[in-house]
């Protein structure tokens, strides 16, 4: 039995590692390359800084379906403001700021909602997500807003220490910093606890209220920094521009072994999830799969990772 746990535990290290193989023997010219490993990892560089934070919502049974339109709200006032202030430094930081303010008070608002008036996240988040991205299209009138400067700004989006540029280094540092909080701290253990049997976790002692609306906040805050990342890398802001990542972090979540009933995933398993969904992405690029197909193979291979992490569970409680 421990050695089928150990195996299960690396598991989705040596699928990554396989189904790199494997594009790298269907694609030897295009896909190993430095060049494409890092284009790689940029494309996943944002949905693993939203993954990271969304995961303490998921260990706790729920779900933020307003990553990608809070994330479309944050580079919008990010870029808002700093043109506002005519591309300056102070400017940058004041708009990166506020973006991360909002981030956090939307989910500082999500917790409040799900703990004090009991509505399930789904309808909070599914809510909030029109609302954002609503209040995106309203403060741009429904435009395209470029930011072609501040050197800083650009910076954080196309800078480059390397062979890898920035969003990757952000993305890599936050992802610590979650692992860190969740198998390191108290209040990583209370996540799994509530997570687990929230009505347990209570008796302990354990501030369930709390330690949820908390867990809301750092999803926030993972998706106002995503925006913020996301617009240096676009050098704009749009309401549209986080349409569709919550999908994304759903995939890379699921396919890393986070389970959306609470209780159970990892930081690092969600990371590597992103990191297959890149993979994904790049592999049907690089082999001229159309677009419209791509949904349902990423469809397929939600379901597939569902069906496994069940049949998986089966298996050790046995």
């Amino acid at each position: 039995m421990k050695k089928r746990f150990g195996i299960h535990r690396y598991s989705r290290i040596i699928i990554l590692l396989l189904f790199a193989a494997l594009l790298a023997l269907i694609r030897p010219n295009s896909f190993p390359t430095m060049n494409n490993l890092s284009n790689v990892l940029w494309a996943i560089s944002v949905v693993g800084i939203l993954v990271s934070g969304s995961i303490f919502v998921m260990l706790l049974g729920g779900i933020d379906l307003s990553v990608g339109s809070l994330m479309g709200l944050s580079a919008c006032v990010t870029v808002l403001i700093i043109r506002h202030f005519d591309y300056s430094t102070a400017g940058t930081v004041l708009g990166i700021i506020t973006a991360i303010c909002v981030g956090i008070g939307a989910g500082a608002l999500h917790g409040f909602f799900v703990t004090v008036f009991r509505v399930p996240a789904f309808l909070v988040t599914f809510a909030t997500q029109s609302i954002f991205l609503g209040i995106s299209m309203v403060i741009t009138n429904n435009r395209i807003i470029s930011c072609l400067n501040p050197p800083l700004f650009t910076a954080i989006g196309l800078g480059r220490i390397g062979f890898f540029t920035f969003p990757i280094y952000f993305m890599t540092l936050i992802a610590l910093v979650g692992y860190f909080v969740l198998n390191k701290t108290v209040f990583g253990r209370y996540v799994y606890a509530v997570g687990g049997n929230p009505e347990a976790a209570r008796i302990s002692g354990v501030s369930v209220k709390g330690i949820t609306v908390l867990s809301y906040m750092i999803s926030g805050f993972t998706a106002a920094v995503g925006g913020v990342v996301l617009a240096s890398m676009t050098q704009q802001g749009m309401a549209s521009t986080g349409a569709g990542y919550e999908t994304e972090v759903i995939t890379a979540a699921v396919i890393g072994g986070v389970s959306l009933a609470g209780g159970a995933g990892s930081t690092q398993g969600a990371v590597i999830g992103a990191m297959l969904v890149g993979l994904l992405n790049n592999g049907m690029n690089l082999m001229n799969v159309p677009s419209t197909n791509q949904g349902l193979v990423k469809g397929l291979v939600i379901i597939s990772a569902v069906a496994l992490e069940i049949m998986q569970n089966k298996e050790r409680t046995k």
